[in-house]
């Protein structure tokens, strides 16, 4: 009896599992693309990011997070690769210093305001108003790109540079398909930027022209604050707020009472079932004619029989 040759019996999550030992993965990678604006100084403000991805880094991670951070004077865009849980514990992460950094900053100033009035230098002088301390006042996110297979970057580092202006201006409340154009034309922007920091591991932006073909990669900080403004692209907060939170469905029968279809007769046309239980038919327009023509038929029978006799 000849044996049955050998078949291949792979199922698909072994070739998911080759797959990601050739792109050296342990699970799906994304791409995260957001902005904002910060207040603080370039080399304030990339500290925090460094400090932020290296605590992620230190800790577990299916996928450490790598990215570019491309740093204006109070523009940023951050591009970062990981899994899904480590990208998002990097935004966790980030608001949390932000929160440690206001309170240390109110710290500061509570000790300067002490300082000030032990040695009596603000007695003639008017109170002043109370700064608020923020180290972000916009994010937005950009785009997602969910199982990438090709991860752009090795490790994390940034970049400064001072864009080139914006010829034209940019209508806020445009229509959807304007604020759509403008995030495409950010994105290929911000897409020659990474395969232009890709190709080059010393890329530098100081000294360039404003001609220099390196600086067309480069988003206009108009461009970044129209998107900022854009009521059409979510909030990095509120994603962060809903990533891994399912809220309590709430049924429209337990947000209104009484239904409307309380008070809709849904037996109005009900037929005869039994002779205990008869609900009367609606009487039609053209029955009442039908009844009429009735009427003054036998009128007319009993008028003839009548007249015969």
């Amino acid at each position: 009896m000849a044996l049955l040759p050998d078949l291949d019996v792979r199922t698909v999550l072994n070739v998911v599992e080759e797959n990601y030992e050739k792109e050296k993965l342990k699970t799906f990678a994304i791409r995260m693309v957001y902005t904002g604006e910060h207040c603080l100084t370039k080399d304030g403000i990339i500290k925090q990011f460094q400090q932020c991805i290296h605590d992620v880094n230190s800790g577990y991670c299916e996928i450490n997070v790598h990215g570019l951070l491309l740093v204006y004077d109070s523009y940023f865009v951050h591009i970062v690769e990981g899994s899904e849980d480590t990208v998002h514990r990097h935004l966790r992460f980030l608001f949390n210093r932000e929160v440690q950094w206001i309170d240390w900053m109110k710290k500061l100033d509570e000790e300067a305001t002490e300082d000030d009035e032990m040695e009596g230098t603000k007695l003639l002088e008017e109170p002043t108003e109370v700064v608020e301390r923020k180290m972000f006042k916009r994010l937005k996110l950009l785009i997602v790109y969910h199982s990438i297979t090709i991860r752009l970057f090795d490790g994390w580092r940034a970049v400064t540079a001072r864009p080139p202006s914006l010829v034209g201006k940019l209508d806020v409340y445009g229509p959807l398909a304007e604020h759509i154009e403008q995030l495409r034309i950010c994105l290929d922007k911000i897409n020659k930027f990474c395969t232009l920091a890709h190709d080059d591991e010393e890329l530098s932006f100081m000294g360039l022209s404003a001609n220099d073909p390196k600086m067309e990669t480069l988003p206009e900080v108009a461009l970044l604050d129209f998107l900022l403004q854009s009521q059409h692209i979510l909030d990095l907060r509120q994603i962060v707020h809903l990533h891994r939170r399912v809220d309590d469905y709430a049924f429209y029968f337990e947000k209104v009472w009484p239904l409307p279809t309380h008070f809709t007769p849904r037996l109005l046309y009900k037929l005869k079932v039994d002779d205990s239980f008869v609900e009367p038919l609606p009487v039609m327009p053209w029955e009442l004619v039908k009844k009429e023509v009735a009427e003054d038929e036998e009128r007319e029978e009993q008028s003839g029989s009548s007249s015969s006799d």
